[in-house]
C-alpha cells in the first residue's frame, strides 16, 4: 500500500474505467478512510450511498450531466451532508463526548470557559440549512480521505461535483430534504492514467514569503 505522500503524487482524476470489479473489502477500506476524517467540533456530518447496480448508475450518469464515466465505474460513492448533525440533539451528543474523552483539557480562549460552551450548546436551532456550508466543508474532506486511500490500494476515482439538483438527486434516492448530495466518487481500475496537469507553483499560494529557514 502507498505511503500518504505517493498517494498524493499519484492520484489523478480518471475517466476512463475497466469493468473489473472492486473487491467488497476494499470498499469497506475507503468507506472506514472517510469515517475517520476530522471535522469541526466532530459534527460528522457525512453520509454515503454506495450505488454499484447498473440501473442506477445510469439514471445517476443522467443526473450528473451524462457524463459517461460515472456509469462505467464498478462502484459510485454518492457523497452527502446530513443536517442534522447540527441540530442541538447531535450538539449535546458532540458536547458530553468533549467531557469523556478529555477534550475539554485541551480547549482554550473562548471555549476553555464552561459558561461560553453551555451557551453555545443551549442555542436554539437555527434555520439547519445555514449549516450547509460548513457541513459540506467537512464533509469533502472525508471525501478526500476516500480518494487518496483508493489510491493507495491502486484504484482510480474522479472527484464529481456536478451533480444536478437536490430534487434530482433526493428524489432518486429517496432522502430526506435534511441530506443533500455534494459530489460523486467514482471508483475502479483506471482504463487510461492521465499526465499530471500542471499546478501553480509554491510562490504563488502563498501570501506572504516564507521565513530564510525554509
Amino acid at each position: 500500500m502507498l505511503t500518504v505522500s505517493e498517494a498524493i503524487n499519484q492520484r489523478r482524476s480518471i475517466r476512463s474505467f475497466r469493468s473489473d470489479p472492486v473487491p467488497d473489502d476494499a470498499i469497506l477500506e475507503i468507506l472506514e478512510a472517510a469515517r475517520l476524517a476530522p471535522s469541526g467540533s466532530n459534527r460528522q456530518p457525512w453520509r454515503f450511498i454506495v450505488v454499484t447496480a447498473n440501473d442506477e448508475k445510469a439514471r445517476l450518469r443522467k443526473i450528473c450531466f451524462d457524463q459517461a464515466f460515472i456509469e462505467e465505474a464498478p462502484v459510485v460513492f454518492v457523497c452527502c451532508v446530513d443536517l442534522t448533525a447540527y441540530a442541538k440533539a447531535s450538539r449535546e451528543k458532540r458536547s458530553q463526548e468533549f467531557i469523556d474523552y478529555g477534550v475539554t483539557e485541551t480547549l482554550s480562549g473562548f471555549f476553555a470557559d464552561p459558561a461560553f460552551r453551555e451557551w453555545l450548546l443551549n442555542e436554539p436551532d437555527p434555520d439547519l440549512q445555514l449549516h450547509f456550508t460548513s457541513a459540506m466543508a467537512n464533509t469533502y474532506i472525508a471525501v478526500e480521505h476516500m480518494v487518496l486511500t483508493a489510491t493507495a490500494l491502486g484504484l482510480g476515482s474522479c472527484w464529481v461535483g456536478a451533480v444536478g439538483t437536490v430534487e434530482e438527486m433526493n428524489a432518486l434516492f429517496q432522502l430526506p430534504p435534511t441530506t443533500i448530495v455534494v459530489a460523486v466518487l467514482p471508483v475502479g481500475y483506471a482504463a487510461k492514467t492521465p499526465s499530471p496537469r500542471p499546478r501553480i507553483s509554491l510562490n504563488s499560494i502563498l501570501l506572504r514569503p516564507l521565513h530564510t529557514r525554509f
